[in-house]
């Protein structure tokens, strides 16, 4: 009986990475998202993503990161450029986030677009007066949610 769950759910992964979804024009909305770096912080704001060079897709966030990290409340802005290759339902995508402290390449996997995990490591650009370096491995969990979204398969 186990055996025969862990090929069905072997079956539907196989699948969902073997079936393309055709990208839309454009999409856009807010974001949430959960990050961890030296820290927790908690993300909110908007992105716009569009189709670019095909079927791939180019998102630009704007968010201000809340976080309680060394006994001290913070609110720091955030602009991200993410890029992913090819729209399928469970893809890999890359992203780099840019504050006034830290530059973070990052690499993650997305499900259509409106779940993402990635990890990354972020390095110092500039130190936030009070606090040491935010640097660092990170990971982060993220939804966006489209306001304008159709699935067209």
């Amino acid at each position: 009986m186990r055996r025969s769950i862990v090929v069905k759910l072997i079956c539907l992964v196989l699948f969902s990475f073997s079936m393309q979804v055709k990208a839309q024009e454009i999409l856009y909305g807010p974001t949430i998202s959960y990050q961890y770096q030296k820290g927790s912080a908690v993300k909110t704001g908007g992105y716009f993503a569009f189709a670019f060079l095909g079927e791939n897709i180019l998102k630009t966030d704007v968010t201000a990161n809340f976080t309680w990290t060394q006994k001290k409340f913070a609110v720091i802005p955030e602009l991200a450029l993410s890029f992913y290759p090819e729209s399928w339902v469970v893809a890999p995508f890359v992203r780099t986030e840019f504050t006034p402290y830290t530059f973070t390449p990052k690499v993650g996997v997305t499900m259509a677009t409106l779940l993402d995990l990635d990890f990354g490591y972020g390095f110092s650009i500039a130190d936030k007066q009070d606090y040491r370096p935010l640097k660092g491995f990170t990971v982060s969990l993220r939804f966006n949610i489209p306001l304008n979204y159709k699935l067209n398969m």
